[in-house]
């Protein structure tokens, strides 16, 4: 049964969609869709969101059997590619979009189903969401209406017991790690062995430090990703971690396990992903989360913030009205209030109003700006992508594997 919270949620989006799925209930109760589909997303995190959609998608195709399956994101691909290699696809999977090359290896291999033409995207106008879906003048995947930022998330009750606010300055931040780590809490909760949750650390902390050299990519396209702010930033990371700001024993920690820390009180922050809210929230309900962005010593508040793509269609399925139906669902303003609503996202269209007071604290920032990542993607040039040396090194930097200099420069040599 649907609770009360997803009813709450579709109140706002539930008449702007009625145009749009009118038409398609009107072809399911002809009998026109119906069959199975089967769709895979890459990671648990996202189950919750997408349950919520397919329950509201079969209110309007009740023919239509839907399984869903959930992978591992470290084996995903690898999964996903012996599948089509077989001949087994899914009817509809995730992607990563243009965030990495898989979904054009994919569309060039014929494995993809151009929706351009087929699928409503409208709700999207006037974002910049579309981009992670499109190569060319193609769309290959519905994107979410999210904007998958990162944020520090901090601990009200600590903070209160501490005598701090909400830092406004870079100094200010910095200053209250040492006042936390003397109250004999961890003050970030950091995962020293994961490639993303590191990255998810390390981008707000160089927007607030030198967003001046995003900047220069934003204006000019270009820059050196091996540059001395860049490597200033990862340097800053280790003078915290020798402060013991990260805990004991941060290496070795997963993200899992550095939310959990968080979520349990043991740490008083912890920079992450917006989309984990939710996890944090049910590792501890009663915790009282709050969020902000790390701040500039201008006082200048950047977000972080990249667009999340949904769902690509294979171009082989055998159900492709429903697969069709799909996918226009789960781009529509309904489809899209239920995933954002029930991941606790943050919307990039004010179509979609959060319910979450967190949510609205990540959203006060001064400037969005641009993903680390994504500008080694933008840099890439013809041999091996420097985000796999990336993935494969960053890590390394935390253990004495490799400098921050001799990292940053097997990713510039990489760079067009």
């Amino acid at each position: 049964m649907r609770s009360k919270k997803y009813l709450a949620i579709l109140a706002a989006g539930s008449m702007a969609f009625g145009m749009l799925g009118s038409g398609f209930a009107a072809s399911a109760e002809e009998g026109g869709i119906s069959g199975k589909l089967v769709i895979w997303e890459h990671t648990a995190q996202f189950e919750a969101p997408l349950k919520a959609v397919i329950e509201g998608f079969q209110e309007l195709y009740p023919d239509v059997e839907v399984e869903y399956q959930i992978k591992t994101s470290d084996q995903y691909y690898n999964l996903l590619q012996t599948a089509m290699q077989a001949g087994e696809a899914p009817d509809l999977f995730w992607t990563n979009g243009t965030a990495t090359t898989n979904m054009q290896v994919y569309a060039e291999q014929g494995l993809l189903m151009d929706l351009t033409e087929k699928v409503d995207f409208s709700l999207y106008d006037g974002t910049s969401a579309m981009s992670i879906n499109t190569i060319g003048d193609q769309i290959y995947a519905t994107p979410t209406a999210e904007v998958g930022g990162r944020a520090c998330f901090y601990n009200k009750a600590i903070f209160e017991e501490l005598g701090l606010s909400v830092p406004e300055t870079f100094s200010e931040f910095e200053a209250s790690l040492q006042t936390i780590k003397d109250a004999g809490y961890i003050p970030i909760a950091f995962s020293g062995s994961d490639p993303w949750a590191a990255l998810f650390h390390f981008e707000p902390l160089l927007a607030a430090m030198h967003l001046d050299w995003l900047n220069e990519y934003l204006e000019n396209g270009e820059v050196d990703v091996n540059d001395e702010r860049v490597v200033e930033v990862y340097n800053k990371m280790l003078e915290w971690a020798d402060k013991g700001y990260y805990g004991v024993g941060y290496t070795g920690v997963d993200e899992s396990g550095a939310l959990l820390a968080f979520s349990k009180g043991e740490a008083a922050m912890c920079i992450e992903g917006t989309w984990n809210i939710q996890t944090i929230q049910e590792n501890n309900p009663d915790l009282q989360l709050g969020a902000f962005q790390v701040p500039c010593e201008d006082g200048t508040r950047p977000f972080v913030g990249t667009s999340s793509c949904g769902f690509s269609v294979s171009a082989n399925t055998e159900n492709e009205a429903a697969a069709l139906a799909f996918a226009n669902y789960f781009a529509s303003l309904e489809g899209q209030t239920l995933w954002i609503g029930t991941l606790d996202a943050i919307p990039c269209t004010k179509e979609i109003v959060s319910e979450n007071s967190v949510i609205n604290e990540i959203a006060d920032f001064d400037v969005q700006t641009e993903s680390y990542y994504s500008i080694l993607g933008y840099l890439e040039g013809d041999g091996e992508s420097p985000r796999n040396i990336w993935e494969e090194d960053q890590c390394k930097i935390f253990t004495n594997g490799i400098s921050v200099q001799d990292f940053v420069d097997e990713l510039e040599a990489l760079t067009r």
